[in-house]
Parts: C-alpha cells; structure tokens; sequence
C-alpha cells in the first residue's frame, strides 16, 4: 500500500514536470516563432485591466452626455413647446391638471408647478382644490398663473377623528401624530369631478421637466409610480403623482375603506389607503420612475417631487431651506442637471421667471417667504449650503 502512494506521488509530479516543461517549450516556440506575439498579450492583457478600472469613468461620462442632451431638451421645449403644442394638438376639455394647497406654506411650490405646465404641456385645465383657511392673497396668486380654485372641505386624519367622535391611533397603521400630513386626505374630492374622463394629479411640490401629457391617454383606471426606482424592490407607490379616472363609485369606496379600516385598526394616510384599495383589486397600472423621481437623480428626467422635509429623509424642501439661489445666480443657471443642488436652482429660476410674467412681485415681497438678502445678495448658493451643514 506504502509502495502504492509513493507510486502515485511520483506519476503526479511527472505530470506536473510534464506540463510545466510542455508550457515553457510553447511559449519559447511562439516567442521564437511570432516574437511580437508575447508582448502583444501583455499589452492586450494590460489594456484589458486598464479598461476594467476605467468603466465607472465611462459610465459617468455617458450620464453626462444625456445631462448635457436633456437640458438641451428642456431648453428647447421651455422656448417652442407651446408653438409646437398650438401646430400639433388639440387641447382637451375633457382632461385636468390637479393639485390640492390646504395652507399657504405650499403657496410657492404650488405656483411652480402651474408654471411648469403652462410651459411644458398642451392642455390648460388646471385645478386646485384649497381648503378655506388659505388666505385671500394666496388664492388670487394661485389664480394669477391658472388655477381653476375650488374650495373644499380638508380631509385628513384628524379630520376623520372628529367626524367619529374620538381619536384612535394605535394598531398595524399607528404613525406619531407629528407624522400626520396635514389635509393630504383632501385629493379624494377629486374622484367626484365626473366631467373630466382622466385627472393628473401631482402634489404642489412636483415639478415638470418636460411633456408628459401621454399619460392622459392610459386606458387604466389608476396610474403610479413604484415607491423606488428599478433595481429596488418596493411594492407600493408613491401617491404623490397619480393619474385616474374620476367615478363616484370609486370615491365611495375609498371613503367606506377609510372609515372601516380607521374603525378596525387605526386611521391610514393617503397612499396606504389608495394602495390596498386599488392594488388589493389589482387595478392599477405601475407607471415608470421617471414620472416621479423623487431623492436621487435619475434619467430620463422627465419630472422631480421634492418628497420629504426637514429633519426627514430627503433635503429641506427649497421654499423652506436655510438658503436659496439669488436672482443672478438662478437667471445664469445654464447646465446640465447632475445633482440635487442642481434641480434646486432649477426650481428657483422657475419661482424667480413667474414673478415677472405673471406680475406676481408685489404679493412676492408682501409675503413672510421674501429674503432679500438672499435673493439679491452675492453669496453663492452652494457656499451658503456648506454653512449650513
């Protein structure tokens, strides 16, 4: 048996002798035979690695073409859109822009978005639906860029709470009071607007980037955005950019699903609510990302929600941030969109260009939003966001 493994011993390492002196008498063949052979691999091996390490370089330089392509783009659509629209499409009387302002905090944003669809799509219906505690002032600006104003009743949890008589906040559903938005319940008053066959609705913190109005035209009943981009598994959606069909059955349902699951378990936001109602019946349509990109930058960029606030998960949102872009700064703003900070200063040189053509300066400078100091001061916006880090 000893003899048996020194025998194995001694035929692998002649194997391996064999191997070793076969691969030496190759290499030395070609090295004799095709002498530019050997380098050439070394260099085609070397560049191989080289190009491996450069990839995410490349990578990035092609986002950025597409950066530099799409603000083109958006340049483009910002100067001729409504030419093309007016030469191209026949407005819809049967469709409409939505949003809902319950205070005048989001007065700002809120004229933002009008602005946006002014430029960018082809048809003009655009609703908001106000609670009545918006001030008068803020109505008649919201007028000024297009808002049909419709006053409603606010809907949230609180509200609910006190048409049962008690408050319940406990169970699978329990969120801190703190983390109850206020009036986000309101946006169900629009499954009651049975004139329109399909509503866009989109928080007043949305913003266009550019035409979107094929959305107008899904046969669905209900449209959102997944609660993630792809590559990230996430079964909800985002509620704050949906597209419907208006039916009081509906509305019923969401309200009877709302008072008996606040009833059983505790009272749902919005987007928990329309989530189990619609997703539940497996009757919604998942509409890509780029409808609703929310958090990072992401392409094509067709829109951006500034979902979140301070001290959540998200930067301050614009109106609100410790600092903001002067007037210069936004007006020369000419680049692609790479970064957050970016579609900030995007944002403000929409605010900044609807004070003028709207004639909105005079209720701008009324208002406790005005800084001066800022919007007409030298400090550049990203050495004002390192100071407040």
């Amino acid at each position: 048996m000893r003899d048996s493994k020194q025998k194995d011993g001694t035929s692998h390492r002649t194997i391996y002798a064999f191997t070793f002196l076969v691969s030496i008498t190759m290499l030395i063949f070609l090295f004799v035979w095709r002498p530019m052979l050997l380098p050439y691999f070394f260099r085609y091996f070397k560049l191989i690695i080289s190009e491996a390490m450069s990839d995410e370089q490349r990578v990035l330089d092609n986002q950025l073409q597409l950066a530099h392509k799409e603000w083109r783009t958006y340049q483009i659509e910002s100067r001729f859109g409504q030419e093309w629209c007016k030469e191209n499409v026949q407005a819809r009387s049967d469709v409409t822009w939505l949003t809902i302002v319950v205070d005048d905090n989001f007065v700002v944003p809120a004229l933002v978005l009008a602005h946006s669809i002014q430029t960018f799509s082809c048809h003009k219906n655009m609703i908001a639906l106000i609670s009545d505690t918006v001030a008068e002032e803020t109505r008649r600006a919201l007028q000024r860029v297009g808002w049909d104003i419709r006053v409603v009743e606010a809907m949230d949890c609180d509200w609910l709470d006190a048409k049962m008589g008690f408050a319940r906040n406990g169970g699978l559903f329990e969120r801190p009071g703190s983390f109850r938005i206020k009036g986000t319940h309101t946006r169900f008053h629009a499954w009651n607007y049975t004139e329109f066959s399909k509503i866009i609705y989109a928080d007043a913190d949305y913003m266009l980037m550019t035409n979107i109005d094929q959305l107008f035209d899904i046969p669905d009943d209900f449209a959102a955005t997944p609660g993630n981009r792809p590559g990230v598994v996430n079964p909800c959606f985002n509620a704050g950019f949906l597209v419907f069909r208006p039916d009081a059955k509906y509305y019923q349902g969401i309200m009877d699903l709302w008072l008996e699951t606040t009833q059983r378990d505790t009272c749902p936001d919005d987007q928990v609510l329309l989530w189990h109602y619609y997703a539940d019946a497996g009757n919604w349509r998942a509409l890509p990302y780029s409808f609703n990109i929310r958090l990072i930058i992401y392409r094509p960029f067709n829109s951006y929600h500034f979902a979140g606030g301070k001290g959540g998960y998200h930067p301050p949102k614009p109106w609100s941030a410790d600092c903001r872009p002067s007037r210069k700064e936004a007006a020369e703003y000419d680049r692609p969109i790479v970064d957050i900070a970016d579609v900030e200063i995007v944002f403000w040189k929409n605010f900044y260009q609807l004070l003028k053509r709207y004639k909105l300066e005079d209720w701008w400078r009324s208002t406790k939003l005005f800084r001066p100091k800022q919007e007409f001061g030298l400090v550049p916006y990203a050495d004002c966001k390192r100071g407040h880090q």
